[in-house]
């Protein structure tokens, strides 16, 4: 079984970059925001679900995700400007409900519109990559390079750009960065758009390799919540690590020791973090001063 392990790694960073790609979006919203953005598995499920769309209509698909992500981005603001903002000052529990409740709306939405059956984009690369020690595909290695690609654009609009800024400044002390002169309504908006511009290129491409139906989102926000806690909330390099650490325990404890176990992995590996590290493997405690 030990010559296995190589291909078990490989396999496990291939499902877990899918799962950081899903959660770099959500710890961004989360983070600044402190929303918990249930929709935004519903987000990456319109994102897969724009691009069959266009892909259909023979719409080359590497134009199709772009244009499929910028429509999620439209529908991620208008959540925010609809649902969250008028009761943003209700409370966690209310944000919560209103969450949990735009999460069914989208679903039922996507049913009438494109049925309850699974669908797949055709996948753009379809060839495998074979070593003496793995195989992995070519379009894994695609999604793969994406995760990193997405979290250096996030990263660098956080740390190199006057809106990363204004960003940074919101998420530590909301009243301050209001007196300082930051417009908090464009902040909000821009956070908005880039969490859903990431959850909608992961849709886009993870519909290329994983069925499409209105409750796709379910299971993969889930798992984006676990490695929002386990990196760090708000802590984007703690989103990758924790994806990819997500990943590939998955595979192990599946091909180890049983498939029917693989989510009990994830929420053992959880609570073990939560006991040596509460705040994440990469998040600091806060101090009161």
């Amino acid at each position: 079984m030990i010559e296995l392990l190589p291909q078990q790694l490989v396999n496990g960073l291939a499902l877990g970059s899918s799962y950081a790609l899903i959660a770099l979006g959500l710890t961004l919203v989360f983070g600044v925001l402190q929303i918990p953005n249930f929709p935004h598995g519903e987000l990456y499920m319109l994102g897969a679900s724009f691009t069959y769309v266009l892909v259909g209509y023979g719409v080359n698909f590497w134009l199709a995700v772009p244009i499929a992500s910028l429509g999620v981005v439209l529908v991620g603001i208008l959540l925010d400007q609809v649902g969250y903002r008028r009761i943003d000052r209700g409370g966690n529990l209310s944000l919560m409900i209103a969450a949990l409740a735009m999460s069914t709306v989208l679903q039922q939405v996507a049913t009438l519109l494109w049925g309850a059956e699974p669908h797949t984009t055709r996948t753009p690369f379809t060839g495998i990559l074979r070593t003496p020690y793995f195989s992995i595909g070519i379009y894994q290695i695609v999604i793969f390079a994406a995760a990193l690609l997405c979290w250096l654009f996030v990263w660098l609009v956080l740390h190199r750009s006057r809106l990363g800024l204004a960003i940074r400044a919101m998420a530590q002390n909301r009243t301050a960065a209001l007196l300082m002169g930051i417009e908090l309504t464009w902040v909000r908006i821009a956070t908005f758009a880039i969490g859903a511009l990431i959850g909608g290129i992961a849709g886009s491409l993870l519909g290329a390799a994983f069925p499409i139906y209105p409750t796709m989102g379910l299971n993969p926000v889930l798992k984006a919540f676990v490695i929002l806690v386990i990196g760090g909330v708000g802590n984007l390099w703690g989103a990758i690590v924790g994806g990819f650490l997500l990943g590939i325990l998955e595979i192990l404890v599946a091909g180890y020791i049983s498939s029917q176990l693989q989510d009990i992995g994830t929420f053992a590996i959880l609570v073990v973090v939560l006991i040596i590290r509460p705040n994440g493997l990469f998040g600091r405690a806060e101090v009161l001063r």
